[in-house]
């Protein structure tokens, strides 16, 4: 089934109540649904059809879910890109997705200009803002000139609806290509277990092109017909000041950001009469101290779960039906079942640390364009996380460590050889190797392991700007250290537990 059958009941019946707040006005279920079916026709007459790709990069504003939906509409597959990614980055993302249709912030064009112009793939850059190129389309403008389009593309539940980008081990992302029935799924399931109700406002601080904001937030808010507060960036004050203010029922969020939160506030400030009722975390583990100081500052109640983006991206959860462990993932949510296996896929026994292995209706078709890492990951119906964890007697899971060298940051998942490559094109460097270190706010940052060519005299600093000018933000490394000789294992491997400490 389409989505977009859920956004179409649910605005039949909220109409002229309130579909979003933000720091530009309110819009109404009734105008957001209009403007969903107007650009639905403009992207039509573009030529996006079934099938098609459209990528999307645009902040947390009303017409990211706008322009996410009316792609879906038609039956094209929406491929979110993180605001963060630098030009060459987001040009293997449209080549590598085949994007018909690029909507963008304005504000990014002279990041994109000189990468795009060689995908053969990309017919139409629409850019939201002013100014844009001549050669761009204006988003504003496209949905404005357009009659609403009625029709919706009649769907399968297995009919991609997102190609969800994450961390690739080889050094390059890799595309989960995620269903409407994987994400339709997913959402039934955290609704019943968040109790949502279209009582309930969403404060929505997580990016919307990140898995979490798009399915825990932006869709789950707008398939109950509860109220979605998006705020364009994280910015902690901001965040603070909306939960005091009282307004939101609801906060999903990563480890990182309720840490920065607590930094942001006081045990001093006054109690709240209408506390957020329930927060939301995922993208990682919480530590103990964090999650009960933030629920007795702010009176709520912290529910962990288990994300990942080749899941839709919710497995497993701390349920009101089955209690809180805190420090656990909880149990697998209704539809997906969950084990603790060895390498050769079987079970292992309680307590016992093994690899978590997913199987259910929320797991991803696969990775386009890679079918042997598809295969690979997808074995006799089960998805292979590369997680670490274990299960105790009462069916609750564990995270223990991971499989591979996945760095986690503020929810958002490093492999150390996308950082690698792009080090070792520098002219001045060796070799190097990339590993994840502990860190108090972001849960953890990244290191680069240098080792320089004989007179090289580059620096720290040049060395993270050279980074900074080729990949995201997030990725670039918080810490550099130069070696003369990269410790190695027995077996000559280097030893990357060593480089941690």
């Amino acid at each position: 089934m389409n989505l977009n059958h859920l956004i179409e009941q649910v605005s039949a019946e909220r109409g002229v109540e309130l579909a979003i707040r933000h720091h530009g006005g309110e819009v109404t279920y009734a105008t957001f649904h209009e403007a969903v079916r107007r650009l639905a026709r403009g992207l039509h007459k573009l030529g996006v059809g079934y099938g098609d790709r459209v990528a999307l990069m645009l902040p947390n504003l009303p017409q990211y879910p706008i322009a996410f939906y009316a792609a879906l509409r038609l039956g094209a597959v929406v491929v979110p890109i993180n605001m963060m990614s630098r030009g060459r980055e987001i040009a293997w993302l449209l080549e590598d997705s085949e994007a018909k249709v690029l909507i963008a912030w304005h504000g990014l064009w002279d990041e994109l200009e000189r990468h795009i112009s060689v995908i053969s793939s990309l017919k139409h850059v629409v850019l939201l803002g002013d100014p844009i190129p001549p050669s761009a389309i204006n988003l504003t403008q496209l949905i404005a000139s357009n009659q609403p389009l009625a029709d919706i593309a009649d769907l399968d539940d297995d009919d991609p609806a997102v190609i969800q980008y994450t961390a690739g081990v080889t050094g390059t992302p890799k595309g989960a290509e995620l269903t409407h029935g994987n994400i339709s799924s997913n959402v039934g399931a955290c609704r019943d277990i968040m109790k949502v109700t279209p009582r309930d406002t969403f404060l929505a601080a997580m990016p919307l092109f990140h898995p979490i904001g798009q399915t825990m937030t932006m869709h789950l808010a707008l398939a109950t017909g509860a109220v979605l507060e998006l705020h364009t960036k994280f910015e902690p004050e901001s965040v603070v000041s909306s939960i005091r203010a009282e307004n939101c029922t609801l906060f999903v969020g990563v480890p990182s950001i309720f840490h920065i939160l607590l930094d942001y506030s006081s045990d001093e400030d006054p109690p709240l009469e209408k506390p957020l009722r329930l927060c939301i975390c995922g993208g990682g583990s919480i530590p103990d101290d964090v999650l009960k100081r933030f629920e007795s500052r702010f009176g709520t109640y912290i529910l962990e779960c288990y994300t990942t983006s080749e899941t839709s991206p919710v497995t497993s959860f701390n349920q009101w039906r089955t209690g809180r462990r805190v420090g656990s993932l909880g149990h697998p949510v209704p539809g997906v079942e969950m084990k603790v296996a060895d390498e050769r896929g079987n079970e292992v026994s309680i307590g016992e640390v093994g690899e978590i292995i997913v199987k259910g209706v929320n797991v991803m078709r696969g990775y386009i364009n890679r079918p042997r890492l598809t295969a690979e990951v997808l074995r006799d119906g089960w998805f292979h996380t590369s997680d670490l964890g274990k299960m105790d007697i009462n069916g609750f899971f564990y995270l223990v460590d991971r499989l591979g060298n996945r760095i986690i940051k503020g929810g958002f998942s490093i492999y150390p050889a996308e950082v690698e490559t792009v080090l070792c094109d520098h002219p001045d460097i060796a070799e190097v190797a990339v590993v994840g270190i502990p860190d108090e706010v972001m849960g953890e940052e990244v290191k680069a392991c240098v080792v320089l060519k004989p007179d090289a005299t580059v620096t720290t600093e040049q060395l993270i700007e050279y980074c900074r000018e080729r990949m995201a933000y997030y990725k670039v490394p918080a810490l550099i250290r130069f070696y003369k000789d990269l410790p190695r294992t027995s077996t000559g491997r280097i030893n990357r537990d060593e480089l941690r400490g």
